[in-house]
């Protein structure tokens, strides 16, 4: 009676350290993943201010197009508030990411004010 408690024993102790050693694993995958999480938003972040604290390129010639075809559009009086680059010229474009793009673009509907 005595060697199978000792049996047992030993064998309730080796799981419990089995389960914290396997605790230990996960925890320490969690805090990798946040800390390389963290680094990551800190680079974006980073990199969108960088960003805006760069001068715009836009020229006037391209500035007078965008307002003229927004005027043929609405017909009205408008006032363009900010103009920026939906998609990076860095960035692949598929074709997955142009359909998704169309549709979200067509399902905003420009509705004119009336005074």
């Amino acid at each position: 009676m005595q060697a199978i408690s000792s049996d047992m024993t030993a064998l309730a102790i080796a799981g419990i350290l089995i389960v914290f050693g396997v605790l230990t694993l996960i925890a320490t995958a969690v805090a990798l993943l946040k800390k390389l999480d963290d680094r990551w938003q800190d680079h974006e972040r980073r990199v969108d201010e960088e960003a805006l604290a760069r001068e715009a390129t836009i020229d006037h010639t391209t500035l007078v197009l965008i307002s003229a075809a927004a005027a043929a559009v609405i017909q009205g009086r408008f006032r363009i508030r900010r103009i920026h680059r939906l998609l990076s010229p860095r960035r692949k474009r598929t074709p997955w990411s142009a359909q998704g793009r169309m549709t979200l673009q067509g399902s905003h509907a420009v509705r004119r004010k009336h005074s």
